[in-house]
């Protein structure tokens, strides 16, 4: 188990976009930027990316509604990762841990773990104060199914590792959406989590590491599988996945290997392909992954009334 107390945090400031002047806090979205950039960096090209119009497809970029525009109860919270020091560019850099290749996130993956467990630490601690902002703002009740947990790129791998390493696997989120990114350790996850697999019984193909990271959610599989499945769990987290078929950075095969896993673990998963997007395909397609993700946090918005 890494001490991530060794570990210099230096975790740059949260950037927060509160809801709309005269509208009220009813939900909250906290979102992972990439490798690079910064909370405030990835907010304003997130609401520079626009949704369809609903007077149709010819109106004017600036004329046509952001995520913001279409969810003016909602609260957004964009931390910031550390500046990282990355072997393979040889340079420090905003990253939430060392990824050395985007290709082959399987090279050097055990630069991986300290980082991985000190941005998952930072992140279970985000989601706490904000579960509290939202009992604070009437939603004492229902507080952690109005939240949702995402990110895209490297922020979305530390988003995955945050659900798949919750110590409250009884608890769902309102839901959990990540875009252009994969799952660090993925054959471990799958061999230690995924149903109809001989979970956690052969070493060679896991690790202590990520053994012990999911065990809260391995207990509570191994109990659902003895008990009754109708109890509440992060299972019952609706989770969207979308992924851009040109993505020149992720390949989108390990895309749909972050589909398959989640689903193998019991996750209800709405995966989504596209092409075309900016940024040689990683980033979020205008319009259409736009218009996916507002939808998908309608449907969250529902389920919580």
């Amino acid at each position: 188990m890494v001490n991530v107390d060794l570990i210099e945090k230096g975790f740059g400031p949260v950037h927060i976009v509160e809801p709309q002047a005269g509208h009220p806090h009813t939900h909250t979205a906290i979102l992972l930027h990439g490798r690079g950039s910064t909370g405030e960096e990835f907010a304003e090209e997130l609401f520079e990316t626009c949704l369809s119009h609903d007077r149709g497809p010819n109106i004017p970029d600036d004329q046509r509604p952001t995520l913001a525009d279409r969810l003016p109860t909602w609260r957004w919270v964009f931390p910031s990762s550390p500046s990282t020091w990355n072997a393979a560019f040889e340079e420090c850099m905003p990253a939430w841990f060392e990824a050395h290749s985007l290709a082959d996130p399987t090279l050097r993956q055990d630069l991986q773990p300290p980082g991985l467990m000190a941005s998952v630490q930072h992140v279970e601690q985000m989601i706490d104060e904000e579960t509290k902002t939202l009992r604070e703002a009437g939603h004492a009740s229902d507080a952690r199914a109005r939240l949702v947990l995402g990110g895209i790129s490297l922020g979305g791998a530390v988003a995955l590792w945050a659900l798949l390493g919750t110590k409250q696997p009884e608890q769902p989120l309102g839901g959990f959406a990540i875009a252009s990114t994969w799952l660090p350790f993925a054959k471990e996850v799958e061999t230690h989590l995924a149903r109809g697999k001989a979970r956690g019984e052969d070493e060679k193909e896991g690790s202590r590491f990520v053994q012990s990271f999911v065990a809260p959610l391995d207990r509570h599989l191994r109990q659902r599988q003895e008990q009754d499945q109708k109890t509440l769990s992060v299972l019952d987290t609706p989770v969207f996945v979308g992924h851009g078929r040109d993505d020149a950075y992720v390949d989108i095969e390990l895309g749909r290997q972050v589909e398959q896993v989640l689903t193998g673990v019991g996750f209800t998963v709405q995966w989504q392909e596209y092409e075309g997007a900016e940024q040689e395909g990683h980033w979020i397609k205008e319009p259409e992954e736009m218009d996916d993700l507002r939808t998908f946090f309608d449907v969250v918005a529902s389920r919580a009334l």
